[in-house]
């Protein structure tokens, strides 16, 4: 039995999922829900409400995103739309599943936004020194955490609260809590450090791989203009 076999023998006949949906001319996918129903091997159907599904914008060259959860473990699924069946059916093949254990090398891309890193004891708890922010600005981003410059050294060891904006259609600031990874000194005045996200809502990781994927398109049509320049 294939990973993919052994994958669709874990889900339900008809599971509840989300759809990162390629549209034409647009980096930014729309986020969907659905319902998977599976059919032959490795192929399967995803259905929508009436009206939800926006038949004559949909980019069937690009692969699709779905995520969903098997046995209490979150899973992204990466296919191929191979028909538009109707207004509100879509047949996928499946290509390959991806564990969010393999999701930071997967959908680790060059991002470049503003992040806010803070003690988890806030403002007026505490002593002062035990309430503390720093800013700073993310060089690769993904689903399970990142990378980020600061001109100040955040402490080693020390779990702490993360925000930071992500540039979706609409501005959108997405919360976790994150424990450093690593922290090297660049300059002496520069620190480069890698966060684990440790606990975080599926809808803010949703928005974390929707940013991620619009920045992977936005990679690859500059490689095709440079090419073709």
């Amino acid at each position: 039995m294939t990973d993919l076999d052994n994958f669709f023998s874990q889900i339900s006949e008809e599971k509840p999922i989300r759809l990162f949906l390629p549209i034409l001319d647009a980096d930014e996918r729309l986020l969907i829900q659905c319902v998977l129903k599976k059919s032959q091997t490795n192929h399967f159907n995803l259905l929508f409400k009436p009206g939800t599904l926006p038949v004559n914008k949909i980019d069937q060259n690009t692969t699709c995103l779905i995520n969903l959860d098997v046995g209490g473990q979150s899973v992204s699924l990466e296919g191929k739309i191979i028909r538009v069946v109707n207004d509100q059916t879509l047949e996928i093949v499946a290509q390959k599943t991806i564990t969010h254990e393999q999701v930071r090398e997967y959908f680790r891309v060059d991002c470049t936004v503003p992040i806010i890193v803070s003690s988890l004891i806030p403002l007026g708890f505490g002593d002062p020194e035990d309430s503390w922010e720093i800013r700073g600005t993310t060089v690769d981003l993904s689903g399970s955490g990142l990378r980020a410059s600061f001109k100040n050294t955040p402490p080693p060891l020390t779990q702490v609260r993360l925000k930071m904006v992500l540039p979706l259609v609409e501005m959108t600031i997405v919360s976790t809590l994150a424990s450093p990874v690593r922290i090297s000194q660049l300059t002496e005045t520069l620190w480069d450090v890698a966060y684990h996200f440790d606990q975080i809502e599926d809808e803010d990781r949703d928005k974390i791989i929707g940013c991620c994927l619009m920045a992977q398109r936005q990679l690859l049509r500059l490689k095709v203009q440079v090419k073709d320049s």
